[in-house]
């Protein structure tokens, strides 16, 4: 998720949910930005990458692994291209499943909702 907030604020605010596993990307600007992912205790993250726009992950789940990479796309238009290129270059150098999923922020302007 989106965060808006510096990464103590985050931590601060979530402690009630009780996971004690996360991986937080500070936010680029006063705010905007900033990704938070958090897991519980059984399951095995390994953050591959992150960045403003994505965390990149290998989750490892009773006998099941996999890759997933948590997104926010970007929301300048002008620099929707580079996460895409980003996300295809990691998309062709996997071999095993991969779920993508987040905000894609791909609505350009409210006349695209329905």
């Amino acid at each position: 998720m989106e965060t808006k907030n510096p990464d103590a604020f985050v931590l601060k605010e979530l402690n009630w949910m009780g996971f004690s596993n996360y991986s937080l990307v500070s936010p680029h600007s006063p705010g905007g930005g900033g990704l938070a992912l958090f897991w519980k205790q059984e399951i095995k993250i390994e953050i591959s990458s992150a960045n403003h726009n994505f965390i990149d992950t290998v989750i490892k789940y009773k006998n099941t692994t996999f890759n997933a990479t948590f997104v926010y796309g970007e929301p300048d238009h002008t620099k929707r291209k580079d996460v895409w290129e980003q996300l295809t270059m990691i998309a062709e150098a996997r071999a095993s499943p991969w779920y993508l999923t987040g905000d894609f922020n791909d609505i350009i302007d409210n006349s695209e909702k329905s």
